[in-house]
């Protein structure tokens, strides 16, 4: 019984260390000053899409929330390990930045939700998506991320 106990105090020592270490490990400028405005959202998102598009899995870490869940445009619900192996494999190849979509951004006390339309590349597909950010701590994290595939129209529409 002494033993366990001693594990279990072990273990929840090296829990609370790691989470320490993993707060100073979250160093990056976009974070460093970020305020419950409109402002603060707006560059978060364009940031989260930078990480994602060079696979940098440590500010996406940061962003993120460990219960992260998104719902993708086919139906499939991802958690925070799915997004962060997408990401991981635009490390060795990172994605054009292209056109980026105009966010709106809702803001309500503690939570924002930054939402908008997004086309892929080529233009042959187009999707609207929201972002839903939390305040905790002085800081927003990101909790839940929904994309919906959605009709192009031409443009003699």
């Amino acid at each position: 019984m002494i033993v366990t106990c001693k594990v279990s105090i072990g273990m929840a020592t090296a829990l609370i260390l790691s989470s320490v270490v993993k707060a100073n490990d979250c160093q990056f400028p976009a974070l460093a000053h970020e305020h419950r405005d409109v402002a603060t959202i707006q560059v978060l998102e364009l940031e989260w899409t930078r990480a994602y598009l060079r696979g940098d899995t440590d500010f996406e870490t940061c962003l993120l929330t460990p219960d992260f869940t998104e719902i993708m445009r086919n139906g499939d619900i991802k958690d925070l390990s799915a997004e962060l192996a997408l990401a991981a494999k635009n490390k060795v190849k990172p994605l054009p930045l292209g056109v980026l979509p105009s966010d709106e951004v809702l803001l309500h006390g503690n939570v924002a939700v930054a939402y908008g339309r997004s086309q892929s590349s080529t233009g042959a597909r187009a999707m609207r998506y929201a972002d839903y950010y939390v305040w905790e701590n002085g800081h927003w994290r990101v909790y839940f991320a929904q994309q919906t595939e959605i009709a192009i129209q031409s443009l003699s529409d």
